[in-house]
């Protein structure tokens, strides 16, 4: 088995103006090999060392034989991976942040493949979203996009989450709508399965797990039953428990196979 280390440290972001936490685990690869490579997003009151102590990723590197993937997580704060607007704009480019700097410094410090094909971002709740935002909108950079529990209905949670009016117009304007924007992953996944059939093999395959009791069932139901009637390489997986990353992580778990291409069947895992 290869040799494995954490590493948890600060980047200095310049479209967040800030230094930012990161957290990695990394195999040291073969001669000659670079590492296929996952990039996770945590929920918005998580941070990245939640990679360590929330997760049994130790085992699972045992367990699944993860010896040639690398698994970098960020703390992204509570911006739904949104470049933010109005005054906001000159700091808080969350988009901005995941989609190119992070990408860009992480393959500059660490032994990752440059591959689509060898690259996926993953996210939870809040980073769910963001990873659906990120990794569709940027297909020559992931070749797998996959959500948790994610809030993957932001038009639902615009219309049904007052208390968060106020962030959500820094985050997506004043008018808060992203109806025909970067951020409505209705009109984005719809977009690409156009593009597959008319033959781009540049979209990348997509994954969504969700819990029976999860408060985020009714929008991860709704992108659901959307994707399923698109043209896309989507799986998905109904799991029990409640709003999390599964029971016993059992959503990380998921979504590495699928990765790795040694997924079981979809749907429900019982």
């Amino acid at each position: 088995m290869a040799i494995t280390g954490n590493i948890t440290t600060e980047i200095y972001s310049q479209a967040l103006g800030r230094p930012v936490q990161i957290s990695a685990r990394l195999p040291v690869p073969a001669p000659g090999k670079k590492l296929k490579t996952v990039y996770m997003i945590p929920g918005a009151l998580e941070t990245s060392d939640a990679l360590f102590t929330d997760m049994d990723v130790a085992s699972a590197f045992v367990q699944r034989n993860l010896d040639e993937v690398a698994l970098i997580m960020v703390s992204p704060g509570f911006g739904f991976l949104a470049d933010f607007h109005e005054d906001y704009r000159y700091a808080h480019q969350y988009y901005t942040f995941i989609t190119q700097e992070l990408v860009e410094i992480t393959r500059t410090l660490f032994p990752l493949s440059t591959r689509r094909e060898d690259t996926g971002i993953y996210g939870f709740s809040m980073g769910g979203f963001g990873a659906f935002c990120c990794g569709l909108n940027n297909p020559q950079l992931y070749g797998y996009v996959g959500a948790q529990s994610g809030m993957l209905d932001m038009q639902w949670a615009l219309e049904n989450r007052p208390f968060m009016k106020i962030k959500h117009r820094r985050q997506f304007g004043s008018s808060t709508s992203i109806r025909g924007t970067q951020y409505d992953l209705f009109e984005l996944t719809t977009r690409l399965s156009e593009q597959k059939v008319a033959g781009d093999s540049m979209v990348p395959r997509i994954y969504q797990s969700w819990g029976r009791e999860d408060y985020l069932r009714v929008p991860n139901e709704t992108m659901h039953r959307h994707l399923m009637a698109l043209d896309l390489d989507y799986t998905y997986y109904f799991i029990e428990g409640i709003h999390s990353w599964g029971p016993g992580n059992s959503g990380v778990y998921l979504y590495l196979d699928w990765f790795l291409g040694r997924e079981g069947k979809e749907g429900d895992t019982e």
